[in-house]
């Protein structure tokens, strides 16, 4: 290669990593990620109280605590996905399926029930299957274990 060719090619990726890097520098919004609009959490906790698709039970709870709690795991990340009982019981009421342009109300008889089965990660190895999720009647997880017992 010429030192003409060279320096024409080199002239040339100069040229393009300037305009690169100064559209990059002139279009970057100035913004900061914070989490401490209370007015935010106020909001999804209104509308995690609002979507939980059974009864939440109150009795002796934190109101915000649950109603946040029911947003994470309902509308931020559908934890029912995973945790619901898998697509041989269907997670939604007859008429209410969602894949049939029917408005989608999840099955409160398998909401969080576990034992989806994702298949085995290799051959022949054990199945992985979601656990149960559902808390009993004293409201702690599922078999009355404490928080630590059911980590």
């Amino acid at each position: 290669m010429t030192s003409r060719r060279f320096a024409r090619s080199a002239a040339a990726v100069a040229a393009f990593t300037a305009i690169v890097l100064a559209g990059i520098g002139s279009s970057s919004p100035r913004a900061k990620a914070t989490d401490d609009d209370n007015d935010g959490n106020e909001s999804r906790i209104q509308r995690g109280l609002e979507i939980a698709p059974v009864p939440l039970n109150l009795d002796g709870k934190n109101r915000a605590l649950v109603g946040l709690g029911s947003y994470i795991v309902n509308a931020h990340v559908p934890c029912n996905e995973c945790h619901g009982a898998g697509p041989a019981i269907n997670q939604f009421l007859p008429g209410s399926n969602p894949y049939f342009g029917q408005p989608a109300v999840i099955n409160p008889a398998t909401y969080f029930g576990g034992g989806r089965d994702f298949g085995a990660i290799a051959p022949g190895a054990a199945h992985i299957i979601s656990r149960n999720l559902t808390p009993d009647k004293t409201g702690l997880p599922v078999g009355g274990h404490t928080f630590s017992e059911f980590v």
